[in-house]
């Protein structure tokens, strides 16, 4: 089951995000109370969402873009170890489209979904260099 999480759920989140990390080796290293603060404000910001399901998340928000006013949906964060993947993401994808955004966008690590057989399309690569 997919639901838009709570209070109660923030810190099982920071944990999926510590899996999330290693999943992908990831470059920076969770820094637990920031992570909790962050989902928490996600969660009081109308601009904000997060989804959880038994062992998955996807935490959102609206922003804009240097481009174009019109608002874009921005996945800060999507984990999904039981399978809840695609759900989550048509969740996040129902909440968009309901704030009326131009778009979409999202990030996976290497080994991550092809996101092509849903009407996506790669649009930039993220570069990383630790300093």
């Amino acid at each position: 089951m997919i639901r838009e999480a709570g209070a109660g759920d923030v810190l099982r989140i920071v944990d999926m995000v510590e899996r999330l990390r290693a999943a992908i080796d990831g470059p920076v290293h969770v820094h637990r109370s920031w992570t909790a603060a962050t989902v928490a404000s996600l969660l009081s910001d109308p601009s904000g969402a997060v989804w959880v399901s038994d062992k998955g998340f996807l935490a959102a928000s609206l922003q804009r873009t240097i481009i174009n006013p019109a608002p874009i949906a921005v996945e800060h964060g999507w984990w999904a170890a039981d399978g809840s993947g695609l759900r989550l993401l048509r969740a996040f994808e129902r909440w968009a489209a309901e704030r009326g955004t131009a778009l979409v966008q999202l990030s996976t690590g290497p080994a991550g979904p092809d996101l092509a057989r849903l009407g996506y399309r790669r649009a930039e690569q993220a570069w990383t260099r630790a300093i």
